[in-house]
Order: C-alpha cells, then structure tokens, then sequence
C-alpha cells in the first residue's frame, strides 16, 4: 500500500497521471487534477457532457450551459478516489447566467522518504491542488450560447506551493427544426505556464467537442451524447454515453471513455430526484488501482412554476403543440411569473421567429416584452413594446384581452411617471377593446381609487400582478 501511494503522488506531481486518473487525459502538465469529472452524471456518461452540462458544473465542461439553466442550482460532489486520494466539488449556477465553483483535490498524508531512509524517516508530508472559478453564460438567440470563465489554480507539495490563472470558453447550438439535438464546443484550462520551483511547466489546455440528443421512448425521458476531447500533449480521447429517466424519479445511466488507460473504460451510475433535491451516484472501474466512488447532492430553486395537474383527457386535448409559439409563450409567461426575464425573453424569440408577420400572437410578443421591461424597470423600452403592440394591434383591426392588457401595461407605465391622468385614459380603453374578466376586475378597482382621491402610484402598480 505504501508503495502504490508513493507511486500514485510521484505521477501526480510528475504530471504522469494518465496510467492512474480514470476520467484524465493526463499528460505532462501541471494541474493534471482539472481533467478530473465532478459531475457525477457525467461519470455514468462517460465523461459527455460538453452539450449537455446546462447546470452547477458548466464550468468546468462548457461556461455556455450557464446561460441555459433552468433553474437556481447548488450541487456538493465527493469522489472517494483509489489508494486514499479524494477530491471535493462544489457548484453553483443562477438563472441570471453566473455560476462559480470550488474544485479541491487530496492526496492525504505521504510517509516522506530520504536516499539514506528509504523506508521511511518517520514523518509525512500533504499533496493537495485547488481551483477556485467563475463565470457567465448568455443565450443570444434561442439556439445560441456562450460562456466565459475565469479560475484561480494553486498546486501545494509539503510547504511549496505553484499559483496559476486559467481561461475556459465555450459555446452551445441547439439544432432549430430538430428538437432535442445539441452541439457544444469549448476551450478550457488556457493561460500562461506555471513555475513550481525552478521548472515552467504548461496548463492542461483542452479542446472539447460534443453533441447530446434527448429524446422520450418507452415511457422515459432519455439522452444519448458523445465527446471527443484533445489536450495539448495528449492524444484525441472520446467518452460516449446514454441514460433514461423514469417518470422524472429515477436516472439509470452507462457509459464508456477512452479517457483511461486504467481499466476497460465502463462507467455507470444512478440518480434519485424528488422536488427540489437531486442525489446522484456513479462508478468508475480503475482495474487494479481499484474502483472509483462519486457522490453528489443537488439542491435547485427559482424555477417556474408548474401549471396545476389536469385529467389526460383534458390535458390533451387544451396543451398546445410541443415547440410550437403557443408552447413558447405558455413558458415564457411561467419564466416571467417566476421572474426569470432572460430565459423568457428566449421563449419569446423562439414564438416569435415562427410567426408569420401577420399574425395576431405578435401583438402578444410585444406585449410581454413590454411586462418584463416594465417589471425590470426600464420604463421607456416598456412603452416602446407596448407602443409596438398597439400599433400592430391597430393595423390588423384587433380588440381583444391580448390589446387591453397592452394598453393597461402602457396606463401602468404612465402611473410609474406620475402621468395619472393619461393613464385613466389607457385604462378605460382596455375595457372597451375587451379586457379578460380578471383583468376588468383590477382596471374597476384602480379607476375607482384613482377618481377617489390622488392615489400615489406604487398603490396603483401594485394592484397589478402579472398580467
């Protein structure tokens, strides 16, 4: 045993890992710990995630995920490695697009040897590397992502310690027309080389190019992806992978990775979900080195809300068409009550790119545009939408409750710059062009305060929720 720990830290500190690190493509870099997994679903993905990592670890595989989260995210990850060695993670991404992480690797004590005690003189030494990241990702079109991350590296052998920075970009498409199929690129661990004593030695500089594609068959949710990765001093390495979830309870996955050359390459692992909480499981074979155990808690809030439970029958028969703009404005209204205005903003565009240039739910689009920048505050982009709205409403001769909401979203505007007068105006227009009844009942109510006495405005606004 002391042997193969000495073996196994003389690999690490000589960046000779890839016989050791199962999920590394190694080489003779510092900071070899980088090529180590920390989301334990990739593990039982065999390593493909580049397209697929839309959540607390899209860090470290592409800072493009960040900007398709779905949710607010925290994740906690320890892998009980061979002969001692662990490593921890922690991850965090927002539905605002940012996300930082803390990746920590642990070799434990080493029993410190001289030329003259080889066996040993008594005494032992620590071997442990960090990273510590941030980043931002942003979806500027509905199939569109990018991303961007920063990292402090700091490596420590005993009482010498190598400090590095490192840049990672990345990128995510969604295929338009064929739900499901995305492709994902990214450049990761770029920065200068680092000194460790005397000696400068490079960052594991990576290429990562992968493609996953989701799709529902025999009562599951299933997701199949693949990955082909290049380090700078390293061969091409391919992961491959597929996992099926049931009734959104449990995930059953399998892979296989290239990215070895300990064992046969088979990974797996399992994951639990219920509400908010999310326990993940995986292994990974390492041959003699001995098995490779991650285990990861994940807890997400901020998401939409869910629409209440409805009969099948009913269900089918009112639920728009998967994808189509009824689909995406029924999401981006979800968002938009949950205050996600970015991720709504992008179902918007998504209806709106299939949408002939006369048809009625445009007038929707700018509507809604017009509430998330009147719930953002940018009271003068909210009158232009709704402005937009009106104008289009007007061409194509409409009055319906998609146009009162527009004018009573312009009337609320007009109350946030105190031009209550012309907003009583609005008001009363949204009731002739044919307000929803929920609606009529909220325009009676402010009319009666505002000709009651001067009501101040943020009374009058908040008598509005999301309309």
């Amino acid at each position: 045993m002391r042997t193969m720990r000495l073996l196994l830290t003389l690999l690490v500190i000589g960046g000779l890992a890839r016989p050791v690190w199962a999920d590394s493509v190694g080489g003779a870099s510092s900071f070899d710990f980088l090529n180590l997994d920390p989301d334990v679903r990739a593990v039982g993905l065999g390593g493909a995630y580049t397209a697929l990592a839309a959540n607390s670890s899209a860090l470290y595989y592409n800072p493009a995920g960040l900007g398709r989260t779905a949710s607010n995210e925290a994740s906690f990850m320890q892998n009980s490695y061979v002969q001692g060695v662990s490593q921890e993670y922690i991850g965090f991404s927002s539905l605002q697009g940012w996300g930082a992480n803390l990746n920590y690797l642990d070799l434990g004590s080493i029993d410190r040897t001289t030329l003259s005690q080889p066996g040993g003189t008594g005494s032992t030494f620590g071997v442990d590397d960090m990273a510590l990241g941030a980043g931002y990702g942003h979806s500027f079109t509905p199939n569109l992502s990018l991303g961007v991350g920063g990292k402090y590296l700091r490596e420590t052998i005993d009482n010498i310690q190598a400090n590095g920075f490192a840049l990672d970009l990345g990128a995510l498409y969604a295929v338009p027309g064929l739900k499901g199929l995305t492709f994902g690129a990214s450049l990761l661990n770029m920065g200068p080389s680092v000194k460790f004593l005397a000696v400068k030695e490079q960052l594991p500089f990576t290429f990562r190019l992968g493609s996953g594609y989701n799709f529902a068959a025999l009562g599951g949710d299933n997701t199949v992806a693949l990955d082909v990765s290049k380090q700078i001093d390293d061969k091409v390495r391919m992961g491959a992978g597929f996992e099926s979830v049931y009734k959104k309870f449990m995930a059953f996955r399998f892979g296989f990775t290239t990215r070895t050359d300990s064992g046969i390459g088979i990974t797996g692992g399992v994951g639990w979900m219920w509400k908010s909480l999310a326990i993940d499981y995986a292994i990974a074979p390492l041959g003699d080195l001995g098995v490779s155990n991650r285990l990861s808690l994940t807890i997400r809030w901020g998401a939409p809300p869910k629409t209440a439970e409805k009969p099948a029958a009913d269900a089918a028969a009112a639920a728009p068409a998967p994808n189509s703009p009824e689909d995406h404005f029924l999401r981006a209204q979800r968002f938009i009550e949950a205050k996600s205005f970015p991720a709504a903003k992008q179902e918007l565009a998504a209806a709106l790119e299939l949408l002939p240039s006369d048809d009625r739910l445009r007038v929707l689009y700018y509507e809604r545009m017009g509430t998330i920048a009147r719930f953002s505050g940018d009271i003068s982009e909210a009158k232009y939408s709704y402005a937009e709205a009106m104008k289009l409403a007007g061409t194509l001769g409409l009055s319906d409750p998609i146009v009162a909401d527009t004018y009573t979203g312009f009337g609320l505007c007009l109350v946030s710059e105190g031009d209550t007068t012309l907003a009583v105006k609005f008001f009363k227009k949204a009731l002739e062009v044919g307000a929803s009844p929920r609606t009529t009942d909220l325009l009676q109510d402010a009319l009666k305060r505002l000709h009651a006495a001067a009501v101040p405005a943020p009374r009058i606004k908040a008598a509005f929720p999301v309309i």
